[in-house]
């Protein structure tokens, strides 16, 4: 009687499991429906289920099925966008990847000196007779380099192309910050650096990708400020 008992109750557990794996089996179909399956469905059940004696006008049938148009056209054009993005990011990497070797301008506040000449420029918004550029290292050494060049008592405005054999001033190898101090006030000067492209680097977040310049060390490749540089001025300070 006891087996007969156990017999009889096995078969609930076994019907429950199948009304759980119905569920979700259900629960994965539905997840898995596009946006534009589940209205057609709504769609369907909503005219088989209005009411006889006063059916639905048919324009507003018309009006949601032009309104589903539109939805699932800009769904489209949304993927498709997508889809160019990372094809442009594709591309632009590939470009990237064609500067090593190549001389190119970055825009920066740092510099890593070492016993080669350092060739770039600053943009000052106003002409000055005093405009310094200062090369300052961790412990807070500075060393300054005029951009007025010899036999000028003004610079500026526009851009002041200089060339400075770190040797020259005195400025031992090592990371500086530089910047530039005009008797203006100017904040902020632009400066750019020339320098070899030495590699590049794709960040494995995601982020944009970073150029490792000779000269000034790891940069966003939003810096470059210039493609191919031409040979430094003579009249540079």
């Amino acid at each position: 009687m006891n087996t007969l008992a156990l017999n009889a109750q096995s078969p609930q557990p076994t019907a429950t499991q199948e009304s759980s794996n119905v569920a979700a089996s259900d629960t994965q179909s539905s997840s898995d429906s596009s946006p534009v399956d589940t209205f057609l469905t709504l769609f369907v059940a909503e005219i088989q289920n209005q009411d006889p004696t006063d059916p639905t006008d048919a324009t507003e049938y018309i009006d949601q099925l032009s309104s589903m148009a539109q939805v699932a056209m800009m769904e489209e054009m949304s993927v498709q966008a997508n889809t160019n993005a990372v094809l442009m990011s594709n591309i632009q990497v590939m470009a990237l990847g064609n500067l090593v070797g190549d001389d190119i301008m970055v825009q920066t506040t740092a510099l890593q000196v070492s016993g080669q000449t350092i060739n770039g420029r600053a943009t000052l918004d106003d002409a000055c007779t005093t405009a310094d550029l200062h090369f300052t290292d961790a412990a807070g050494d500075d060393y300054t380099v005029s951009l007025i060049p010899q036999g000028s008592s003004s610079v500026g405005p526009g851009q002041v192309d200089f060339s400075v054999n770190p040797a020259d001033y005195g400025i031992p190898p090592g990371d500086y910050d530089v910047s530039v101090v005009t008797n203006t006030g100017e904040e902020e000067v632009p400066i750019e650096v020339s320098g070899e492209v030495e590699d590049v680097r794709i960040p494995l977040d995601g982020s944009s990708p970073v150029l490792n310049v000779a000269g000034v060390g790891e940069v966003p490749f939003t810096m470059i400020s210039q493609f191919g540089v031409p040979d430094a001025d003579s009249d540079v300070a």
